[in-house]
């Protein structure tokens, strides 16, 4: 979710995350594959590196035949009134064209291990029976390897506008393992309010082993769940179907009962033609699709990732909250009435739970349509 600041802004690390509406340790919005219009931002295939030999792992036990999908837990409350579709044009609608700061995705490198020297995908084994860990309204925190997150205020902050779930970054391919930072002081203290921790890396798959060892470690810190950023070649990411189903099974191995939130590109025709989505099915247990709007409508976005995904998995997708112009998209947050509709149409259309990426670049009115949306009865 964070190739161009990693590119643009990498010399912020070492900032304090804060929870107010926009983090001061950030130089600008970060970007995210899976916009709207198909607009990709790429990023660097990461040098080649010897494949490093993974952490325990417990056994594989016997094949089991594949569960059916689970469902989200009943939803109490009665729903609001429907959120109206938008239909007057958006403040700065249609975005450019061609924007100054967009650019043009390098072709892929070749991978740091080559799918030759790839160990087997493990069998498909047992998934998650539960997915209360995602299940409501999450936000996502978007910390850099020497952040300091203001884990008291995260905490509260979410607890205040009636969350269930905090995504956290803990790593990535080109940054390593960072999760050591916060996981210690989020977990205890997310849990004490009734909170669960959603640990998210970037592997770009191109040593799908090595990435797996991050999992691993976050894994091992007692988060409830585990999400991989799993984006597009123009992202940087070796998505194969070999390698998403090497690397979805080893995880699959460590995470035990815990659910695995695939997250991915929003499911547009184009991409359903090239993006590996049937290779996530036999284990992750959810996707959580990018569905970042720009200047489309937020409900029918969410509706199409929903219909398109949900043959395979449980959905829950992830909006936006920062400001698309850097990526050739719309200027500015999406309005509070935007932000209401993406909820809402998630919760109509059956998706599991619904979040909002991120809490350093949202909005006063996005948090409010969060923090008064009734998901789970609130």
């Amino acid at each position: 979710m964070l190739t161009r600041p990693e590119r643009l802004i990498a010399v912020a690390a070492g900032g304090v995350l804060v929870v107010g509406l926009v983090s001061t340790s950030y130089a600008g919005p970060p970007a995210v594959a899976a916009k709207a219009a198909d607009v990709t931002t790429p990023t660097t295939a990461p040098a080649p590196t010897t494949a490093p030999t993974m952490g325990p792992v417990a056994p594989t036990p016997t094949l089991q035949p594949k569960p059916a999908p689970v469902q989200a837990p009943a939803v109490p409350g009665a729903l609001p009134a429907m959120a109206a579709a938008p239909t007057v044009p958006q403040s700065g609608c249609p975005a450019p064209v061609q924007h100054p700061s967009s650019w043009t995705p390098k072709p892929l490198g070749a991978p740091a291990v080559a799918d030759a020297a790839l160990p087997k995908t493990l069998p498909r084994r047992a998934k998650a029976t539960d997915l209360s860990a995602v299940t409501g309204k999450g936000i996502w925190v978007t910390n850099w390897p020497k952040d300091t997150v203001d884990v008291k205020g995260v905490v509260a902050k979410a607890k205040a506008a009636g969350l269930t779930s905090i995504w956290v970054r803990t790593g990535g391919s080109r940054q390593g393992y960072y999760g050591n930072r916060v996981l210690p002081a989020l977990v205890p203290a997310a849990h004490r309010a009734g909170l669960k921790v959603v640990a998210w890396d970037f592997p770009f798959l191109s040593d799908p082993v090595s990435d797996v060892v991050r999992a691993h470690k976050a894994l091992a810190a007692g988060i409830d769940a585990f999400a991989p950023d799993i984006e597009t070649a123009a992202e940087g990411t070796h998505a194969s179907s070999r390698r998403v189903s090497l690397y979805l099974s080893l995880v699959r191995s460590v995470a035990g009962n815990r659910p695995i939130a695939a997250t991915v590109p929003r499911p547009t025709p184009k991409r359903l033609t090239s993006f590996p989505y049937a290779a996530f099915a036999p284990y992750a247990d959810l996707f959580v699709p990018m569905v970042y709007w720009s200047c489309n409508e937020p409900g029918l976005l969410v509706q199409q990732s929903l219909q398109r995904l949900g043959r395979w998995l449980p959905v829950a997708p992830v909006g936006q909250a920062y400001d698309m112009r850097t990526d050739g998209g719309r200027g500015g947050l999406p309005t509070r009435a935007e932000t209401w509709r993406f909820l809402d149409s998630a919760r109509r259309g059956g998706a599991v739970g619904a979040s909002l990426w991120t809490i350093e670049t949202i909005g006063a009115g996005q948090w409010s349509a969060l923090k008064a949306y009734p998901w789970l009865g609130r």
